[in-house]
């Protein structure tokens, strides 16, 4: 009775006041976790770049080189160390218009061998514009043999809600974004690409476990539906899971845990509104639709998204994620995946558009209005700071062979004697094996990993030393 009184309630409130209410249990909710007192701030490091032209998206070939994409169709390289900047050949032609042009890139997993980089563009096509995706051979400066492996139906004459982000997984499936158009019903219309997360072979052919292969009026490449405009996707990096943000219209920006066959609601429900001030639905749920994580009202337009790799349990994640609107970096942590704490860094420093993690742990932004890219520093956490130039501990931590058929070892280094745990611990979170529980002293230290007689799949070994927790991914053949 009582929920079905509050639902009553929280409908019949004008939109305004539903959405102030809204705001004000999302962040008591919030704020109801005790005993957490942790707060992540950032700040600016070092402007690296300050001449770019509308800056999209930035991945790391390695500690030192950067790709990057602007809208109107280029992509750089992009040395840290030397300040070097070279523009890469053999990018396709894109189409410019309003949010459509250059967007996203992404290396393959396999990238040292196989040179492949990805990326999501707007292109011209009979009776407007579209989202695709390609890829091409790094060679120097060159993308080499690049080819376009879908575009995204139906082709609508609209600059609004591209996308687009990818991601791969732990199994090098690709995931990709596809904004609704600005046609926000087609959100709902699984018979199109519209408004969704979709997902591939690296080749971008479809997979056979796709949820809606085989069933009639669909697209194959659908994993899930009801998204407005992704632009910020990541995968979790010892779940390996995929999360997502999505810009709501006025209000109603939303995070997102992504989930196959799942409908995350838009637009038969928001938290948002028209830009005008009307009502979009009376609904912020409904059966068979996905809450999200957490959301945002006001608006915050997030672009961009990444996980602070710091050895987190693996029920933790903290998430950075760059706010177009809201001129600033977000910050949220999640517990068993509820929002337990947030925060706002570099106010009012500019549109932040892109945010990213290197593999040795520092992060970097682009940034609009001033277009930049910038190094950042980052204090709070409770364990080694993101932005610590000493890789030295992550590089004697490692699995070899991994991936393997069930014969690898582990090997660690301890700094001072130390009490040591290693625990590993299946995809789902589950404690299978205590490899070892005891004092060690200073040096490296090596121990067998046997897992013959477990299923191939992903697997975390944690390494606690003195309460400071890392983790290692796994991947059992």
């Amino acid at each position: 009775m009582f929920k079905m009184i509050k639902l009553n309630f929280h409908l019949s409130l004008t939109p305004y006041i539903r959405l102030s209410f809204a705001l004000t249990t999302s962040l008591f909710i919030s704020n109801a976790h005790q005993g957490f007192s942790q707060t992540l701030e950032l700040f600016e490091d070092q402007v690296l770049i300050t001449n770019m032209a509308a800056p999209w998206g930035f991945t790391f070939i390695n500690n030192d080189e950067v790709l990057f994409t602007e809208k109107q169709g280029k992509l750089y390289r992009y040395s840290i160390s030397t300040s070097t900047l070279n523009e890469i050949t053999g990018v396709p032609q894109v189409s410019l218009n309003g949010q459509g042009g250059l967007l996203d890139v992404a290396l393959h997993p396999d990238f040292n061998n196989n040179n492949f980089v990805y990326l999501t563009y707007a292109v011209s096509a009979t009776g407007g514009q579209t989202t695709a995706l390609g890829r091409g051979n790094l060679v120097g400066n060159q993308l080499q043999n690049f080819q376009e492996l879908f575009r995204a139906l139906p082709i609508r004459n609209s600059g609004q809600h591209f996308g687009s982000r990818i991601v791969f997984d732990n199994n090098n499936m690709l995931y990709m974004s596809v904004g609704d158009r600005g046609a926000q019903n087609e959100a709902q219309n699984k018979n199109n690409h519209l408004g969704k997360v979709l997902r591939f072979n690296d080749d971008g052919s479809v997979p056979a476990s796709n949820p809606l292969v085989g069933i009639p009026n669909t697209q194959p490449e659908i994993y899930c539906w009801g998204n407005r405009n992704i632009q910020g996707m990541a995968m979790h990096p010892t779940t390996g899971e995929i999360y997502a943000h999505e810009h709501g219209p006025m209000g109603g920006d939303e995070l997102n845990l992504i989930k196959p066959n799942t409908n995350y609601g838009w637009p038969a429900v928001t938290f948002g509104i028209n830009y005008d001030g009307t009502p979009i639905t009376p609904d912020t749920t409904l059966p068979g639709m996905e809450l999200p994580l957490t959301y945002w009202v006001p608006s915050i337009a997030p672009s961009g998204m990444t996980f602070i790799k710091n050895g987190q349990p693996n029920n933790e994640a903290d998430i950075l994620i760059g706010a177009l609107a809201g001129k600033h970096i977000h910050w949220v942590k999640l517990e068993d995946n509820i929002k337990v704490a947030s925060s706002q860094s570099m106010n009012n420093y500019a549109r932040f558009r892109d945010i990213r993690q290197a593999p040795d742990g520092k992060v970097y932004a682009m940034t609009e209005a001033p277009n930049s890219f910038v190094r950042l520093r980052v204090s709070g956490l409770n364990s080694i700071s993101a932005s610590s130039n000493n890789t030295e501990d992550t590089e004697k931590r490692a699995i070899h062979p991994n991936p393997s058929f069930g014969e690898s070892t582990l090997s660690f280094y301890v700094e001072n004697n130390q009490f040591v745990s290693v625990n590993v611990f299946s995809s789902g979170g589950a404690l299978l094996s205590n490899l070892v529980a005891k004092p060690f002293s200073n040096g490296k230290h090596v121990l067998p990993l046997n897992t013959e007689k477990w299923p191939a799949g992903l697997y975390y070994v944690e390494i606690n030393k003195g309460g400071l927790k890392s983790t290692l991914n796994y991947i059992k053949h």
